[in-house]
């Protein structure tokens, strides 16, 4: 992908509001037809001592309903696995293996508590093989992450290459718009979603009620199947480092960068 190549930035103000890695395997029966008790064993004394089960439930839909439309309806059982402040979640299907952060700083520690998640899975149900592998980074531009004196006007947040609307002689009028577009070259897809509207409802730890907000919604993946946690981990590094922050940078502008606070770097 031809974005611009932008070096490692830190800011005072972060406006990741949720960090997903999710990768996909063939369906493992045993963590379907039993609570997995072996993995939270093991996953428990790695700082996620606390579990949630979400279990699909067939029996509260109707019979005359055809059984592929019920287990759609009904989901499959999901275990979720928190660190004790919450910030930290790791979820685990019969089909896939997430991990999700809602109070980011930087990749490293990312990374790290992904190695330890994926090796722990790897160890307790040895899959045959990984197949889609997708890291997501979600941001949130708006008064109640950056201060009301840095969002007096939110469009200047957004450059003209995502929404040209706001520049033309129409674009006071312009109260919100939603798109999508999709990148891709021969190493990675990325569905790039920019919001720019009122919102309510949870993002990550903020909970904010009709507030005016610019979000940027990166997932990165690639259906290629990997053999092991290694390559898997290497296909997140070189979607933070080559993919997602370029594609952030060309989502910004000199004014949001500004208003995030670049910190000094620590070469």
């Amino acid at each position: 992908m031809k974005f611009p190549k932008i070096p490692r930035t830190q800011y005072k103000h972060n406006i990741l509001f949720e960090v997903v890695f999710q990768v996909r395997f063939p369906p493992i029966l045993k963590i379907a037809n039993e609570e997995p008790a072996a993995f939270q064993d093991i996953i428990r004394k790695k700082g996620f001592p606390e579990m949630k089960a979400k279990k699909s439930d067939l029996t509260s839909l109707p019979t005359n309903v055809p059984d592929a439309i019920r287990k759609a309806i009904a989901g499959e059982d999901e275990y979720s696995f928190l660190s004790e402040d919450g910030n930290w979640k790791a979820s685990l299907t019969k089909e896939f293996i997430a991990l999700t952060c809602i109070n980011y700083t930087d990749y490293g520690e990312f990374e790290a508590r992904l190695t330890t998640v994926l090796k722990i899975f790897d160890q307790v149900y040895e899959p045959g093989y990984f197949t889609r592998i997708g890291l997501r980074y979600r941001n949130l531009a708006n008064a109640s992450v950056l201060g009301k004196e840095k969002t007096d006007n939110l469009r200047e947040f957004i450059p003209p290459m995502i929404a040209p609307e706001l520049q033309n002689a129409i674009g006071d009028e312009v109260e919100a718009f939603e798109k999508t577009i999709i990148y891709a070259d021969t190493l990675c897809n990325a569905n790039v979603r920019y919001i720019f509207s009122e919102l309510s409802g949870i993002f990550g730890s903020y909970k904010i009620n009709n507030e005016l907000s610019y979000i940027i919604d990166i997932d990165c993946f690639t259906e290629e199947k990997e053999r092991n946690v290694a390559s898997v981990i290497r296909k997140s590094r070189l979607f933070n480092e080559e993919y997602v922050r370029n594609i952030f940078h060309a989502a910004t502008t000199p004014t949001l960068h500004a208003a995030m606070e670049p910190l000094p770097r620590a070469d």
